[in-house]
């Protein structure tokens, strides 16, 4: 019989003030862990400032489970740069990433590591194309 694997749960939201919100998500991963014979080792609960994303990424380093679950990519972090160091770091430590929106694609394969790096040039371009509507509607104003 194979050992149960350990995975630890990050939910995350930007403001206080929404609690269903953490508690959807955890229930969202739970159940996908539950669903594939995992036993939720640790749960994690970023709220705003009080990130535990440094938290988690020791844990990954200290080997304290063998996978991580989140229910959407950006629920680890707006900032796709930051899901690959987060994917990269669990790939060193053989520790798997999964997303529950995206069902059993792990982003430390290769598969994961593409998805995310389209990902980043997605973000890239809406940053772009926010900065220039930015620049046309500042220089509209400008003109008034």
């Amino acid at each position: 019989m194979t050992e149960e694997k350990r995975v630890a749960v990050y939910a995350r939201q930007r403001r206080r003030g929404n609690p269903e919100s953490l508690a959807m998500q955890e229930r969202d991963c739970t159940e996908w862990a539950e669903q594939r014979g995992m036993k939720i080792a640790h749960v994690y609960q970023s709220v705003g400032d009080d990130d535990q994303f440094l938290d988690l990424l020791n844990d990954i380093a200290a080997g304290r489970f063998d996978a991580v679950v989140a229910s959407k990519t950006n629920r680890f972090s707006q900032r796709a740069a930051k899901v690959v160091a987060l994917a990269e770091t669990a790939r060193k430590h053989g520790v798997a990433v999964h997303v529950v929106e995206w069902d059993d694609l792990d982003l430390t394969s290769s598969k994961g590591k593409l998805s995310l790096h389209m990902l980043g040039a997605l973000e890239d371009l809406e940053k772009e194309q926010t900065r220039a509507k930015k620049q046309v509607r500042d220089s509209w104003v400008n003109r008034q």
